[in-house]
């Protein structure tokens, strides 16, 4: 884009080019402004399955952090292959 704008800032004089690249940098700030607020606007529902799910997670990553532990109690007694206790 930027460079079909400075392509015609060589065939038009310079007032057409400030308001070539004025026009370009509002519509470019609006889309994204735009995009803004649609991505906050649809985050609302897509979040709701995932606070509702929250304790299910947090109850399942605690089980699995329980299993690594023990795990790592276990490995602490046993005898390592590699260092050849």
């Amino acid at each position: 884009m930027l460079v079909g704008l400075t392509a015609q800032s060589l065939t038009v004089g310079p007032s057409a080019t400030v308001i070539a690249f004025s026009l370009a940098a509002v519509i470019f700030v609006s889309l994204l402004v735009a995009a803004s607020f649609i991505v906050s606007v649809g985050s609302g529902d897509a979040l709701k399955p995932i606070r509702t799910s929250g304790p299910t997670v947090r109850r399942f990553s605690g089980y699995v952090l329980v299993a690594v532990g023990f795990w790592f109690v276990v490995l602490a007694f046993l005898p390592s292959p590699i260092i050849g206790a």
